[in-house]
């Protein structure tokens, strides 16, 4: 698990890998840009023995090599946004997510970050993919808050918040 600014590069593979989720354009080149100016936390493979050490910022790493990312969007100083969670398929479900969440708390909390937040489509929007979304923030501690109508264009928006 690093922490880097710029990996646009590692988004753009993760994203074009699941469709269901981020298979609109434009929403996958505002992640992507967004890759670029908010911190990112990234998870890859531990080296191999022998091999050069990924580095504290995870800059050298190749993008084929990331299996995860996530965007972090702070504001304020007592709260942050998930801003992308996204995970390389054939590593859904082996805790590489939760992982990035713990670190990102971690982070969060000692700098004094009472609550972290994110936004995912709303269960008013029948969609087995989401369905799973929201059922992995709720094992995380996120709880629902509200569904937003309006807040996205056609898509309802489920806020879900974790204290820290």
């Amino acid at each position: 698990m690093v922490r880097t600014l710029g990996r646009s590069d590692a988004a753009h593979d993760i994203l074009e890998e699941l469709p269901e989720w981020f298979g609109i354009d434009r929403f996958t080149h505002e992640y992507v840009d967004a890759a670029a100016r908010f911190p990112n936390y990234v998870a890859v493979a531990p080296p191999e023995p022998g091999s050069d050490d990924v580095g504290a910022d995870g800059g050298s790493v190749p993008a084929a090599d990331v299996l995860g990312v996530l965007l972090l969007d702070q504001r304020y100083p007592t709260s942050a946004e998930v801003h992308l969670l996204a995970v390389r398929r054939k590593h859904h479900r082996t805790g590489i997510g939760r992982t990035l969440l713990g670190r990102v708390e971690d982070d969060l909390r000692a700098q004094g970050v009472r609550v972290l937040s994110v936004k995912t489509l709303g269960p008013s929007a029948a969609d087995p993919g989401f369905d799973q979304t929201r059922a992995f923030y709720a094992a995380c501690g996120f709880h629902p808050v509200e569904e937003f109508a309006d807040l996205w264009a056609g898509d309802p928006c489920l806020l879900m918040v974790k204290p820290l």
